[in-house]
């Protein structure tokens, strides 16, 4: 019974990125999303913002399916900033990132916290990190004490575009996202913008705005 329920997580992660595959690929030949862009694309306009996180769909041989997972820019993440470091360190400890255990329950592996070279998610070191950068906004810092690990679930929030930017000592956040469902074999999405503002080694928000 042990064994059985060790693999649940692991096959209810397989499912989301399924789902989420075959939704994306859905409204791709429906014409429903035009910001589905390829990086390259995106990178070539005039816009400010830079796409660092995005979706793609691969083939796994195993499942003999595509799946849906999230692609980093390493270039970017190779040379971050330490206060973009933090305004996504905070997301990637609230949303999931394709986060799994490592040996234990308590040590959750997540792609991008991996990619920001940070600890395990809502370990004491990532929580010290970020509680310092956001230490004028009890909302956030309340947030990250009490942080969950987003490990998959029937029902999983996660990520499907990241685009960012910083200037004038503003680090602006456009955030595109997936609400998956496997219960009900469906999948929604949502955004939301932020920016923050860039004090020494402080961070305040100066405005969010969700969209659900």
């Amino acid at each position: 019974m042990h064994k059985i329920n060790r693999f649940i997580p692991h096959m209810i992660f397989l499912a989301i990125l399924v789902i989420a595959a075959v939704f994306i690929q859905s409204e791709l030949k429906a014409g429903g999303d035009d910001d589905m862009t390829p990086v390259m694309d995106f990178r070539e306009s005039k816009s400010h913002m830079t796409k660092v996180i995005w979706r793609e769909d691969v083939y796994d041989p195993s499942l003999k399916a595509s799946v849906n997972i999230i692609k980093l820019d390493e270039n970017y993440f190779a040379s971050i900033s330490e206060p973009e470091k933090a305004v996504l360190g905070y997301l990637a400890s609230t949303i999931g990132n394709e986060c799994f255990t490592e040996g234990s329950k308590e040590n959750v592996k997540c792609k991008i916290l991996s990619a920001l070279n940070m600890s395990y998610q809502c370990s004491e070191s990532n929580k010290i990190f970020l509680k310092n950068w956001f230490r004028d906004e009890a909302s956030i810092v309340s947030q990250i004490e009490n942080c969950r690990p987003t490990l998959p679930s029937t029902v999983e929030k996660t990520f499907d575009e990241v685009k960012i930017s910083t200037a004038d000592n503003i680090v602006k956040v456009s955030l595109k996202g997936l609400k998956l469902n496997i219960k009900e074999n469906s999948v929604s999405r949502w955004s939301e913008s932020m920016s923050f503002k860039v004090d020494g080694d402080k961070l305040t928000i100066l405005e969010k705005v969700k969209k659900d």
